[in-house]
């Protein structure tokens, strides 16, 4: 009995890996390895970004052995994702699992290609946390860790459940100990960006922000939630900050009505928020001010 248990796993773990793989190619897109990339919709192909080495002579192979030239349509590091076009690509488009569908302790399959060979493995989904941003900058709609191990052409490869559901998008690049899956929401919404633009906006204040501790009977004279800041230490008067009337020495609270106490904290609150107006709460010479500051898309960056 135990023997047949084994052998149907076996045998349905290797059905879902094939039926998976239907969607999976591999991405010619750097030397000496290939890496793996999912067919999102009709002619886009996410992969991995720190495998997208080369712009050009770019290229995928497909389930059916199918040679295709690839076109970067867009890459953003601070989720490790890239898009490519591709022509004439008539293999399946990866199944969505719903959302909220898996949870810790549940099989996961990594399911990549190495030219015209699937190449799968096979772990379980070690923690899932909030939304997160990423220590290359880039914003997380949640933290999926996976335990299990990653082969380099794997890097780019649907991480699928048991069923064959695509979780998320495999990268080895996000964190220093662990697998994670970047979910498919925030797929979604990088290729999106990327097809638009080419680039995922940065939205930027130009102020130099330093966390500073304030003094407990400030924060208890003004009824603050918080007991640290942000001083500016330099203000680009032609920049957003600039514009709206933060000056050298105020500092910055809140801004878009979330507490702000770490310089990278504001980052996330930027990066969606091109041509938005944010409000902004400062502490100005013990005086609480309100500002109203329109970020803008920082230039010469992607």
């Amino acid at each position: 009995m135990m023997a047949s248990s084994l052998v149907s796993l076996s045998n349905e773990l290797a059905s879902v890996v094939e039926r998976s793989a239907a969607a999976v190619v591999a991405v010619h897109a750097r030397p000496r390895f290939n890496s793996s990339g999912v067919h999102w919709s009709p002619g886009l192909v996410v992969t991995a970004e720190h495998t997208v080495r080369d712009d050009e002579d770019v290229f995928v192979t497909t389930s059916t052995g199918a040679r295709l030239a690839a076109e970067v349509a867009g890459q953003d590091p601070g989720t490790d994702l890239a898009v490519l076009r591709v022509k004439d690509l008539t293999i399946p488009v990866a199944p969505r699992v719903e959302d909220s569908a898996y949870r810790p302790g549940h099989l996961v399959l990594a399911v990549g290609r190495n030219k015209e060979s699937a190449n799968a493995s096979l772990g379980v989904i070690g923690s899932i946390g909030g939304p997160s941003q990423t220590w290359r900058g880039g914003k997380l709609d949640e933290v999926i860790r996976l335990d299990l191990s990653l082969h380099p052409v794997a890097s780019g490869a649907a991480i699928v459940d048991a069923s064959g559901k695509l979780i998320g998008i495999g990268t080895p690049a996000l964190s220093r100990a662990a697998v994670f899956a970047v979910p498919h929401a925030t797929v979604e919404r990088v290729v999106r960006a990327l097809v638009a633009h080419g680039r995922i906006p940065q939205g930027y204040l130009g102020a130099g922000l330093q966390p500073i501790a304030l003094p407990e009977h400030l924060t208890k004279g003004l009824g603050l939630s918080a007991s640290a800041g942000l001083m500016t230490v330099s203000v680009d008067q032609e920049a957003p900050a600039g514009n709206a009337g933060l000056l050298i020495g105020d500092v910055l609270l809140e801004l878009g009505g979330q507490i702000v106490q770490r310089p990278e904290s504001v980052r996330p609150l930027l990066a969606e928020a091109v041509g938005k107006t944010l409000a902004a709460r400062i502490l100005r010479g013990g005086v609480l001010v309100n500002l109203e500051i329109t970020v803008a898309e920082r230039q010469g960056r992607s």
